[in-house]
């Protein structure tokens, strides 16, 4: 078959996998500080740390390394050891705010078939809900 660029492996010590390609989110018409302002309450993540993804289900779990509590549309406190978790046809659907702020950047994954380098981005979304799991209690 002509390449397609959907699987891939590190060498040639590794079996091909499946992977996912030229899947993002378009840039939107919102302000990224609009809509942080316009929260009440939230998390703003700022970095993501990693993660999986259940390729058959669509089931993922990401860490964020770098995440903050948002109060009342300004960024309050670091939260700690935070993780979201999900279905990615469910978080899609929970989509309710799309920045104009597309940024790409490069990133590796790793499967079955080693790593692979891979790009990665998106611009500022603002869920209406999502499972947030980790250390402490209710988010108040």
């Amino acid at each position: 078959m002509p390449e397609n660029g959907t699987s891939r492996r590190q060498s040639y010590k590794f079996e091909p996998t499946s992977r996912m390609s030229n899947t993002y989110i378009a840039a939107g018409k919102d302000d990224p500080e609009q809509i942080i302002k316009d929260t009440k309450l939230g998390i703003y993540v700022a970095n993501f740390g990693g993660g999986s993804v259940e390729p058959a289900t669509g089931d993922f779990n990401f860490s964020a390394s770098e995440a903050y509590v948002i109060r009342d549309g300004k960024i309050a406190e670091m939260l700690k050891g935070c993780t979201l978790i999900g279905n990615g046809r469910d978080v899609l659907m929970n989509i309710d705010r799309v920045g104009n702020d597309l940024d790409l950047g490069v990133g590796m994954c790793g499967a079955a078939s080693g790593m692979v380098p891979v790009c990665v981005g998106q611009p500022t979304i603002r869920l209406s809900s999502i499972t947030v799991g980790g250390r402490g209690g209710k988010l108040e």
